[in-house]
């Protein structure tokens, strides 16, 4: 296993690149950084909705290596058919893949033990594995499943840059509140939307009026409920909550770069591009100090504000309230981005798999 050296020259390309498959919605974080690492690269991308239709969109290309990005749900109903379908794909061409959502404990014994055996499916069956942290590379290698290549994420090129040099306020963007805890993505349990809603709502009945919890992204299929419960822990505390559903690229900027306290309290990831997407605006989130976490401010020093598991057990309002009070901890430095680094890692990782 490798990683892959972003600053090592390696704009030849393989003998024969591969195509790039991009499955599942346009707006899912793994099809969108399908599409993002194929125009990075330069290759050709294939797109493709839905599984079912991924035999058929491959026809005119027999034999063409194909580089799949992989979370399993995309792939399958269950683990197992999600590995079938790359076997499948396997026995005609050869298969390359970048794992995500890599299996981890802290899913659940049974959920990982499923997944785990589907991953090691895909790896074996696939010439070129490679995952985007070293985080996941021990996950992986945990698990038995056979990592070749680490790429970090990038920090993306964001279409309207964000202010930078001062905290936000009010009159950075007039439609956020100026007391406002910022979560952003696709919401679910692994965000811990809920522990922010019961500090925000701590902070509500405490005094603070005007502070409000702004859920930036959508809930992800089937956590509706879970999602509608924060907001009313933090209503029914006094406080304001809302939720903005999916934002248009041409507003990630000004919509990250207004919120008053931007949080990442990830239960268990093991890479994150919505890390990258704050930077990206300027921003410095406050995320739960985890292996992870370390890794990426090693990668970008200044890049996250690292809070304690004491912190987020007994004082995250206590933090909140800091942070709120005074934001200037949460601005930085917008830094360039990574897209040419991710390109450049891809290539020299088909080169060695491919020549």
């Amino acid at each position: 296993m490798i990683s892959a050296d972003t600053d090592t020259d390696a704009d030849v390309p393989a003998d024969r690149p591969p195509l790039t498959v991009a499955l599942g919605p346009p707006e899912h974080g793994v099809t969108r950084f399908a599409v993002d690492c194929a125009r990075a690269a330069g290759t050709t991308l294939i797109e493709v909705a839905h599984v079912d239709d991924l035999p058929a969109a491959l026809t005119g290309h027999p034999g063409t290596p194909v580089h799949l990005h992989i979370t399993d749900p995309l792939f399958g109903s269950t683990p197992d058919k999600a590995a079938g379908v790359v076997e499948s794909l396997a026995r005609d061409r050869p298969v390359a893949v970048t794992l995500h959502d890599v299996p981890q404990p802290a899913e659940g014994a049974e959920r990982c033990r499923s997944r785990a055996r589907a991953y090691r499916r895909i790896a074996a069956a696939s010439g070129l594995v490679m995952v985007s942290s070293e985080h996941e590379h021990r996950l992986c290698a945990d698990e038995g499943i056979a990592v070749d290549v680490v790429v970090p994420l990038p920090v993306p090129a964001l279409p309207t840059p964000a202010r930078t040099g001062a905290a936000p306020t009010a009159h950075a963007a007039p439609s956020l509140d100026p007391r406002s805890v910022g979560v952003f993505g696709f919401l679910h349990p692994g965000k811990a939307v809920d522990v922010v809603a019961e500090a925000v709502a701590r902070l509500a009945a405490d005094g603070d009026d005007r502070v409000t919890l702004r859920l930036l992204g959508a809930p992800a299929e089937g956590h509706e409920d879970y999602v509608a419960a924060a907001l009313e822990t933090v209503r029914a505390a006094g406080g304001r909550a809302e939720v903005t559903g999916r934002i248009d690229d041409d507003e990630l900027a000004g919509t990250l770069g207004g919120v008053t306290v931007p949080v990442a309290l990830f239960r268990n990831v093991s890479a994150s591009g919505s890390l990258n997407t704050w930077a990206a605006a300027g921003r410095r989130p406050l995320v739960s100090d985890s292996d992870y976490t370390r890794e990426m401010e090693q990668i970008r020093p200044g890049s996250l504000l690292l809070a304690s598991g004491a912190d987020l057990a007994a004082d995250l309002a206590a933090t909140l309230r800091a942070l709120l009070d005074d934001p200037a901890p949460t601005v930085r430095d917008i830094p360039p981005p990574g897209l040419d680094e991710l390109g450049r890692a891809y290539v020299r990782a088909w080169r060695g798999w491919l020549t």
